[in-house]
């Protein structure tokens, strides 16, 4: 690797574990409880989301490049998965959720962890799918093939719609103990 390619594959290897960490962090904070407000509710989802749209737009860029104007309606499924999923998780999630108030008098919100570990393990699964079909320099400086094998294509589709079902899970989360915080469900909060 010559010196002009080792540096943005450097700097974006860092990023690319700085995204990790800080979503391990994230996952870890959610499976010990969660100070309830409503940035802290939604704002996962929107940092997830940013991820996605990078990913789907790498996607859609190849499959433009592959298809031809054709690949961008791409898009439609890519959104239609996040906003599906959402609305199925609102309402369990709403009926699942648990507040309670600590020792320092902050509401806190506590789910089953299982939706942040999904989408955690799904982005880690589509940054290696994209690694192993393009390479890590295409990854890290986005500099992808203008075009790429029908197998190729539906892989990162495929993996790409799962990360969106986690995303769209996320919101389905915010929504849903938005949704219980707004009902009352907080008032009813015991101290632990």
């Amino acid at each position: 690797m010559s010196d002009a390619t080792s540096a943005p594959v450097t700097t974006g290897v860092f990023i690319l574990a700085l995204i990790v960490l800080l979503m391990v962090r994230r996952t870890y904070a959610l499976s010990q409880g969660t100070p309830y407000s409503p940035v802290r509710v939604f704002g996962y989802g929107a940092f997830s989301t940013i991820l996605f749209v990078a990913f789907g737009a790498s996607t859609i860029y190849v499959a433009v490049g592959t298809w031809g104007w054709i690949g961008l309606a791409l898009v439609a499924p890519y959104a239609g998965v996040v906003v599906a999923a959402a609305l199925i998780a609102r309402p369990r999630v709403q009926a699942l959720v648990k507040f309670e108030r600590r020792a320092d008098q902050q509401l806190y919100y506590r789910l089953p962890i299982i939706v942040p570990v999904l989408t955690l393990v799904l982005f880690v699964v589509r940054a290696a799918a994209e690694i192993y079909l393009f390479g890590l320099t295409a990854l890290v400086t986005f500099a992808f093939p203008t075009s790429a094998p029908l197998g190729t294509l539906v892989v990162l589709i495929a993996v790409d719609l799962l990360y969106g079902v986690s995303i769209g899970l996320l919101y389905g989360r915010g929504l849903g103990v938005r949704a219980a915080y707004l009902s009352g469900a907080a008032q009813e909060a015991p101290l632990s």
